[in-house]
């Protein structure tokens, strides 16, 4: 799908007059910003970790756990 050259133009003006924001990140922000990334990292990690062994699990594949005696 491509973009009406009206579009592409309107963006363009956009881009190029944009005035500055004048922003400013304290030290405790980015601090705050990264240990939400780090965290969000951490959680998805063990939400793949978990779902993974149920999967794999039911595909019967790994060794079989300790309580698991289905001989």
């Amino acid at each position: 799908m491509q973009m009406p050259p009206r579009n592409i133009a309107i963006l363009l003006l956009l881009t190029v007059f944009a005035l500055p924001a004048y922003g400013y990140l304290d030290p405790i922000s980015g601090s705050l910003i990264l240990q939400a990334l780090i965290g969000g990292f951490a959680g998805l990690a063990v939400l793949i970790k978990l779902y993974w062994r149920k999967l794999k699990a039911k595909l019967g594949l790994g060794k079989p756990e300790d309580g698991d005696l289905s001989d």
